[in-house]
């Protein structure tokens, strides 16, 4: 019996450090994308910076939950049409 709790908390670490590291793959994704987009450093990436990305420029509207016309890194993490791993265009 000790061997399979032994078993079962070992699988539920490994889950645990897989999830964590999947988390945070997704947020350095999105926290490179406000890097190379927020032009004026300002922590938001507002729809003239978002010009240089098609995908977010196509999906602004339906990111920017607060209808501010700014899009926070909160708003990038928590929405599934955020773009990950785009070029930017030039």
């Amino acid at each position: 019996m000790k061997r399979m709790e032994k078993m079962f908390l070992i699988l539920l670490t490994v889950a645990a450090i897989q999830a964590v590291s999947v988390a945070s793959a997704h947020a350095d994704e999105h926290g490179e994308l406000m890097t190379q987009l927020d032009s004026d450093q300002d922590g938001l990436i507002s729809l003239k910076e978002a010009v240089r990305n098609t995908e977010l420029l196509r999906n602004f509207g339906l990111i920017d939950q607060n209808e501010d016309g700014l899009l926070s890194m909160d708003e990038l993490l928590a929405s599934e049409l955020t773009p990950s791993g785009q070029r930017m265009e030039s």
